[in-house]
C-alpha cells in the first residue's frame, strides 16, 4: 500500500530520479519547483537497477520528509511498480516519447507542454503534483534538474 497524500501543498517534497545516462543515476529531491533541497547519485548496477534506486530512496535521508517520486529514463533502468513496493511513495513515471502511449502512458496537457505519464495517482493528484513542480521547461523541476545533472561528465560525482 502506498503512502497517501493527503494535502499538496507548494513545497510537496518531490523526488526526481533520472536514470537516462547508463553510469549515473541522478535523484533530486525539491519543494515543489521552487526549492532544491538535495541530490541523491550512484552509478547503476545494470542487473539490478531498479531494486537498487528504490534502496538508495529509503536509505536516503530526504526519505522521511518525501512524498511522490518521479522517474526518468528508459523502463530498463526504472521499475515504477518495484519503486512503490519497495517505498511505499506513490511514483510517476515520465516520458517524452510520444510512443509512449502504445507502453500504457497517458497524456498530460499543460500550458508548459505535453508529457506522457504513468502512475497509480488519481489525475487530479497528478495535475496537483504536477502543477506545483512544473514551473518551466519541458520536464517538472525535480527531473528537469536530475536530468541536467546526470548529463554532466563528473568522474568524481557519483557516490
Amino acid at each position: 500500500m502506498i503512502r497517501p497524500i493527503r494535502a499538496i501543498k507548494d513545497e510537496i517534497r518531490i523526488l526526481g530520479l533520472d536514470a537516462c545516462n547508463e553510469e549515473l543515476a541522478v535523484g533530486v529531491v525539491s519543494r515543489g519547483g521552487l526549492y532544491l533541497d538535495g541530490l541523491i547519485s550512484f552509478r547503476p548496477n545494470p542487473k539490478n537497477a531498479s531494486r537498487e534506486q528504490a534502496m538508495r530512496v529509503v536509505d536516503s535521508a530526504f526519505f522521511p520528509e518525501l512524498r511522490v517520486v518521479m522517474l526518468h529514463g528508459p523502463s530498463n533502468r526504472g521499475d515504477r511498480q518495484l519503486m512503490e513496493k519497495l517505498t511505499n511513495l506513490p511514483t510517476v513515471a515520465i516520458s517524452e516519447d510520444k510512443l509512449s502511449n502504445r507502453r500504457g502512458y497517458k497524456g498530460f496537457h499543460s500550458p508548459l507542454g505535453r508529457l506522457w505519464v504513468k502512475t497509480r495517482l488519481e489525475w487530479i493528484t497528478l495535475r496537483k503534483v504536477l502543477d506545483a513542480s512544473w514551473t518551466f521547461g519541458r520536464l517538472p523541476e525535480p527531473l528537469r534538474v536530475a536530468h541536467l545533472l546526470a548529463e554532466l561528465d563528473f568522474p568524481h560525482f557519483s557516490g
